[in-house]
C-alpha cells in the first residue's frame, strides 16, 4: 500500500515538474526569440517580470475602455456597428501608448518603437478577431434597452 502511495506521489511530482519545464521553455522561447526580435532589452529578469505585471494591470482598464466606447457609440446611434475598425484602432493605439509610456518610465527596460507597434498591431488584431462574434449592444430606443434600464431602476 505504501509503495502505491509513493508511486502516485512520484507521478504527481514528475507531471508537475514536466509542466513547469514546458512553461519555462515557452517563456525562454518567448523571451529570447520574440522579444529580442522586437528590440526588447532589460537588465534583469525581475525588470522583465515587473514590466509584464505592470502591463497586465494597466492593460485591463484600457481594454475595457477600448471595448466600451464603440458599444456606447453604437447604442446611442452614432455608429452602425461596434465591430468595425474603431475597436481595432482604439485597442492598437492604447496598447502602443501604454508600452511606450512604460518604456519611458522604466529605466531598466528598453523597447524599440517598431517592436511596440508590431506588438500593438498583433494584439489589436487578435482582440478584434476574438470579439468578432460578440453580440451587438441594443439601441437606446429599443425594447431590449428599456428592459435593461428598468432592471437597473428597480
Amino acid at each position: 500500500m505504501r509503495e502505491v502511495v509513493h508511486i502516485n506521489k512520484f507521478k504527481t511530482v514528475g507531471i508537475s515538474i514536466s509542466i513547469v519545464l514546458i512553461i519555462l521553455l515557452f517563456i525562454a522561447f518567448f523571451e529570447y526569440i520574440f522579444l529580442k526580435i522586437m528590440g526588447f532589452q532589460y537588465n534583469s529578469l525581475w525588470d522583465l517580470v515587473l514590466f509584464f505585471i505592470l502591463y497586465l494591470f494597466l492593460e485591463i482598464p484600457l481594454t475595457f475602455i477600448a471595448e466600451a466606447i464603440p458599444k456606447a457609440l453604437k447604442s446611442v446611434g452614432i455608429l452602425r456597428t461596434s465591430k468595425g475598425w474603431l475597436p481595432f484602432i482604439l485597442n492598437t493605439v492604447l496598447t502602443f501608448l501604454l508600452i511606450e509610456i512604460m518604456d519611458n518610465f522604466m529605466v531598466d527596460i528598453e523597447i524599440a518603437w517598431q517592436g511596440t507597434l508590431i506588438f500593438a498591431l498583433v494584439t489589436g488584431f487578435i482582440g478584434w478577431k476574438l470579439r468578432k462574434d460578440e453580440g451587438e449592444p441594443p439601441d437606446i430606443d429599443s425594447e431590449e434597452f428599456k428592459k435593461i434600464d428598468n432592471k437597473f431602476k428597480s
